[in-house]
Order: structure tokens, then C-alpha cells, then sequence
């Protein structure tokens, strides 16, 4: 027990922290830029979605499976956040208006949002970067896992999930904040946030570039 409780410190640690965990700090925010507070399900979904697709590919590449070199692993992880933060260029968001209570209360009407074309593409994307960013993680744990895998790998996977929920919270947070008191609209903060992500993932994006093509 106290070893996936350990690990599970360092799930949490490798979000959060800086540098380590400095690209995934931005695909979350990338990911979530796009929505508010009352769109919680869906931010938790495709957040879920990411922890599985890079659960899957941790739990390979552990067993020494790992297809692609890292060097362009770090290469490819910059380059879907970069993605992602196009794909919120592009998306047009309706401007909501208040929300009464038998709105908040009718879940038929919560699912089929949660269940649209477009989140079901992202939720797509989301567990397909999840692939990609899983490999890069098992570049940093590998070395520390013991003989047993189960515990230390639930472990390290619920602690990045409780980290990426806590960064959604935060990200979630400031949007409510700029859009209530700065009078910002939705769409103008997605483009904010999303400009601001760009800008540092591309810096990643050549960096990395320049390390793998020298």
C-alpha cells in the first residue's frame, strides 16, 4: 500500500512540476480551453479519455514494447498540443445564456451533449495523444518500477489523473474569473488561453525539432 501511494506522489509530481511535467501542464489546458465550469462532464470525459489512452501505452512500453524512438516521441508530444490548440481556433462557441435550474436538471439534455459528433471526436483524440504522451512517460518511470507493476502503475495513473483534474479546476477557474470580471466572451478567452498554449508549445515544438533533426 505504501508503495501506490508512493507512485501515486509521483504522478501528481510529474504533472506538476517544472520542467517535467511542463507539456502536459499544456495539453490539459489546451484540451479544456474551449469550456467552462458548466461543462464539467465533458472536461472530465475527455480528461479520462487522455489517462486511458497513455495508461495503455505506459503499461506496453514498461514491458520494453515501444515502437517509436523517444526522441521522436518528444518530438510528437508538442507537436498534438499544437494540434489541439488549432482545432480550438476553429471551433465556434455559442454564447450561452444564464442557465435556469430545470436546465441544469435535465440530464437527457446533458447526455446528448456529452455524447455529440464533436465530443465524440475529441474523446477520440484525446485517447490518441493519451497514446502518444503514454510513451514519453514510461521514459521517466521505467527505471524506477519494481518486479510488480500493478500497484506502482495504478498508482502513478490515478495521481496524473487527480493532477490533470486539479489543473482543469485551476484552468476552469481563471476562464470564470476573465469572462465574469473582464467581460471577456467565451470565444475570446478559448482564443486567449489557446494563443498563449500555442505559443509555448511551439517553442517546445522547435526545440525539440532541432534536437532530433541535428
Amino acid at each position: 500500500m505504501n508503495e501506490f501511494f508512493t507512485f501515486m506522489g509521483m504522478g501528481i509530481e510529474h504533472v506538476i512540476s517544472f520542467p517535467e511535467g511542463y507539456d502536459h501542464l499544456l495539453f490539459i489546458l489546451a484540451l479544456s480551453a474551449i469550456y467552462t465550469f458548466s461543462d464539467w462532464r465533458k472536461v472530465l470525459m475527455l480528461v479520462t479519455a487522455f489517462t486511458v489512452g497513455h495508461s495503455f501505452t505506459l503499461l506496453l512500453t514498461v514491458y520494453d514494447f515501444s515502437p517509436i524512438p523517444s526522441s521522436v516521441i518528444e518530438w510528437l508530444i508538442p507537436l498534438t498540443i499544437l494540434i489541439v490548440c488549432i482545432m480550438n481556433f476553429v471551433i465556434k462557441i455559442e454564447n450561452k445564456t444564464i442557465i435556469t435550474d430545470s436546465e441544469i436538471l435535465d440530464l437527457s439534455n446533458q447526455t446528448k451533449e456529452v455524447t455529440s459528433p464533436l465530443m465524440l471526436r475529441r474523446y477520440t483524440i484525446a485517447l490518441f495523444f493519451g497514446l502518444i504522451h503514454g510513451l514519453g512517460f514510461a521514459n521517466y518511470l521505467r527505471q524506477m518500477l519494481p518486479n510488480d507493476l500493478f500497484s506502482p502503475l495504478l498508482g502513478f495513473n490515478i495521481g496524473l489523473e487527480i493532477a490533470q483534474i486539479i489543473i482543469v479546476l485551476v484552468g476552469l477557474l481563471v476562464g470564470f474569473l476573465v469572462i465574469k470580471f473582464l467581460k471577456f466572451s467565451q470565444n475570446r478567452w478559448k482564443i486567449v488561453l489557446s494563443t498563449i498554449v500555442f505559443v509555448f508549445a511551439l517553442h517546445l515544438f522547435v526545440m525539440q525539432s532541432l534536437a532530433l533533426f541535428e
